[in-house]
């Protein structure tokens, strides 16, 4: 069932053990990388019998609920829309067509609105006999408790560097490769496997390591400012806002915990600037201004005022 999933073992054995007899919800939690919908995915795919190389979304006791286009590109790649979830809700009030039980994945729980998160309650409250909600989540503060109260939450937790090196080393990865995956990843396998693979993640890492140089360099505001304007742009003009600077500011975070041996104080207060900015994704001003205005009190050595523990990017992980 979880062949080839390193990692998280208490979870594939929860996981396991529950497919006979499941539960009605389960929360997956976890960060980009760890295989939070690599679990959810397998998971689906044994409750309702399905194998690995049969498409979920076209199997009739699947609902999958995911952003889809629309004529409005941006915000339809922004959040679930609730006519999805009113779709999902139909679906699952009926009996199933092959499986023996009806199952919803929802693989970005966290990208619901609360219209959508709201329709998806009463879905989770109306069930046909036996369905089951699957449910994966990044950023689990962006769900509420009263969502979260029905399900059964299941966190990930980051794996061993040197499982993740072991298994580099089972696909063929070189030493020196190996080696820097894994630094990066901290702990994602996911993420060290995207380094190997993709020319474009290696690059977007060697601008943020440039990035971070620049940043603990400066000696003005403007200095500063001018540092993160490229990335500012480009993430506030992408069709996923929300997504390119989560993933702008995990870059920036990982190569900032290896520029701490360089000047610790400065990237500690660096560091308290990134996560001030990763707590406010999702809300109604850019990081940009978050991250420009840590970057003004930085640059004039003024101490930190932000909190030293957001709980989905810790300092301790910098």
């Amino acid at each position: 069932m979880f062949k080839g999933v390193i990692g998280h073992e208490a979870v594939k054995r929860i996981l396991s053990l529950a497919v006979e007899r499941p539960h009605g919800a389960y929360l997956i939690v976890g960060q980009d990388g760890l295989g939070a919908h690599l679990l959810a995915e397998r998971f689906v795919r044994a409750l309702v019998g399905l194998n690995e190389t049969a498409s979920l979304s076209a199997y009739p006791d699947v609902a999958v609920l995911a952003r889809e286009a629309s004529t409005d590109e941006k915000a339809a790649k922004t959040v679930i829309s609730v006519e999805a979830v009113r779709e999902l809700r139909e679906r699952m009030s009926r009996r199933p067509v092959i499986a023996s039980r009806v199952v919803a994945y929802v693989p970005e729980a966290d990208r619901l609105n609360e219209a959508g998160v709201n329709a998806l309650l009463k879905s989770m409250e109306e069930p046909a006999a036996g369905a089951v909600f699957v449910l994966v989540a990044h950023d689990e503060s962006r769900l509420p408790a009263t969502l979260k109260s029905r399900t059964a939450r299941l966190a990930l937790s980051r794996v061993a560097s040197k499982e993740i090196d072991a298994w580099l080393k089972s696909r063929g990865v070189t030493d020196a490769e190996r080696r820097m995956a894994v630094d990066m990843a901290e702990g994602r396998p996911g993420v060290a496997l995207r380094w190997v693979e993709d020319p474009d993640v290696r690059s977007s890492y060697q601008e943020a390591a440039h990035l971070v140089e620049r940043l603990l360099t400066s000696r003005t505001a403007g200095d500063a400012f001018a540092a993160i304007d490229v990335v500012a742009r480009r993430c506030d003009a992408s069709d996923d806002p929300q997504g390119s600077w989560q993933e702008a500011v995990a870059r920036l975070a990982s190569s900032l915990r290896l520029a701490f041996t360089h000047d610790a104080s400065r990237a500690l207060h660096l560091g308290h600037v990134l996560a001030s900015a990763h707590r406010r994704l999702g809300g109604p001003i850019s990081p940009r201004i978050w991250l420009e205005l840590g970057l003004v009190r930085y640059a004039a050595g003024m101490p930190p005022v932000f909190p030293s523990h957001i709980p989905s990017l810790s300092l301790s992980s910098l």
